[in-house]
């Protein structure tokens, strides 16, 4: 069977709802290996060559820089991605796709520090702004184009930043949320697997913006997400979300969209609010509440779809929940030794616990 016929149909069975994300993935696993080839060596030897160069290149760089002349340098700073571009171009038309992807994806993250590196050799006061926004404006399409999962999860975190240095100096917290709620909403306006990595990066963002709420261990008293235009934006971009899933056949993404936007304000609220009118130790517990309400939506919504990747992240936020949970409460309530034993005895308790409510999940969702 051909393989991207095959691919073109099971994203149109998982958009009519025929199947789930999860058994997708699996089909096309299973039909990747029956071909004839090299699939997976070639993508385990391109991944790890791609990370050899950029480590050669990096520690030639720190060891060698300095040493050569200005043309030199220039010369290096534009040719380390375009030609790692344009290897995975020629790669491609050999029919070989995986090392294509890889070396275009290298020519993605060389980007940024190319173009950082000749705004400093230009002696030119050239804002981070604009630095992070020209390697956003190469990073995410090249994802899109590759229609590729990992180089899309790469421009989304390099358009993350962009978005925090446009927020600062405010807090990041509510910005990384509220980005993450709106990027999971938009994920329907993408092809599948474009889509499939707008989801899960939201859903990151959102859950480690709420997360590092909670770390702040009733420390409220300086917390300012900033009144800024951008943060107009992004609300704005999130509520817009909420109503177009709300709207659209995807419930189960409707209700985690919902569940986070109100996470994420009453969180955001809280904080704003505490101490004068809202306690340390309530402010606290209301955050680590916003930040639960949202895993068990996580994992809700990876149960509903059968997508195991979302089963695995709620798990994942609900572990890093425990530990700042049992950092901000038991550690800071007793003394050495035996706020270490108690925290260890509540980690191991929680850890077994997550990992038989994983199971009990995917076990039901049939993967």
């Amino acid at each position: 069977m051909d393989p991207d016929a095959l691919q073109a149909e099971v994203e149109k069975w998982v958009r009519d709802g025929i199947i789930t994300e999860q058994q997708a993935e699996t089909i096309l696993e299973r039909y990747e290996t029956e071909r004839p080839g090299r699939s997976r060596v070639v993508i385990a030897l391109s991944a790890v060559g791609s990370a050899l160069v950029f480590v050669g290149l990096v520690w030639f760089l720190a060891t060698s820089w300095a040493d050569l002349p200005t043309a030199a340098q220039v010369v290096v700073l534009l040719a380390a991605p375009g030609l790692a571009y344009l290897g995975g171009a020629v790669a491609a038309r050999r029919s070989l796709p995986r090392a294509g992807l890889a070396l275009s994806l290298l020519g993605a993250v060389l980007t940024g520090p190319s173009l950082f590196l000749l705004a400093d050799l230009a002696a030119v006061d050239v804002a981070t702004v604009w630095l992070l926004l020209g390697w956003t404006a190469v990073a995410l399409p090249t994802g899109h184009a590759l229609g590729s999962r990992a180089g899309t999860g790469i421009g989304l975190a390099v358009l993350a930043g962009l978005v925090l240095e446009l927020t600062d100096p405010g807090d990041p917290t509510a910005p990384l949320s509220l980005l993450g709620v709106g990027l999971f909403g938009s994920a329907g306006f993408q092809r599948d697997r474009v889509g499939w990595a707008y989801r899960a990066v939201g859903a990151t963002f959102a859950l480690v913006g709420l997360l590092a709420l909670t770390t702040r261990e009733g420390r409220f008293g300086g917390f300012d997400p900033g009144a800024s235009a951008t943060l107009g934006v992004l609300a704005v971009g999130a509520f817009a979300a909420v109503g177009w899933l709300g709207l659209g056949r995807d419930r189960a993404g409707g209700r985690w969209a919902a569940t986070a936007l109100a996470a994420i304000v009453a969180g955001t609220g809280t904080a704003l609010a505490a101490p004068e009118t809202v306690p340390n130790a309530a402010a606290v517990g209301i955050a680590h509440l916003c930040a639960v309400a949202t895993i068990a939506a996580t994992g809700y919504y990876g149960y509903a779809r059968g997508a195991r990747r979302f089963v695995d992240l709620a798990a994942i936020a609900a572990l890093a929940q425990t530990l700042s949970f049992v950092a901000t409460t038991v550690v800071d309530a007793l003394s050495g030794a035996i706020a270490l034993v108690v925290a260890g005895t509540i980690l191991i308790v929680a850890g077994v616990g997550l990992e038989r409510g994983r199971r009990s999940i995917l076990a039901r969702t049939g993967d």
